[in-house]
C-alpha cells in the first residue's frame, strides 16, 4: 500500500510546500499561477489522486516533457 501524507507530492514522495496545507492565503501558494498538462495527473497512483498536492520539481519536469513529446510547439 503508497502512504499518502498531503504534504508529500504523490509522484516523488517528498515535500510539496503546498500553500494550503501552510495556510497561506487563497490564490497565494506557488501552483496558482501555473498550468496543469494532463501529463500530470496521469503520473499520480490512482490511489493518491486528490490527496496531495504535486510538487514543483514534478510539474516542471513533466511540462518540459510535454513540450519536448510536442515537438516544443506549448
Amino acid at each position: 500500500m503508497t502512504e499518502i501524507s498531503e504534504a508529500r507530492c504523490p509522484i516523488c514522495k517528498e515535500e510539496n510546500n503546498c500553500g494550503n496545507l501552510a495556510r497561506l492565503p487563497a490564490g497565494a501558494c506557488w501552483c496558482s499561477k501555473e498550468t496543469f498538462p494532463q501529463a500530470v495527473f496521469e503520473r499520480i497512483p490512482p490511489e493518491l489522486a486528490g490527496k496531495a498536492c504535486v510538487c514543483q520539481a514534478c510539474l516542471y519536469k513533466l511540462k518540459h516533457e510535454s513540450i519536448e513529446e510536442s515537438g516544443g510547439n506549448k
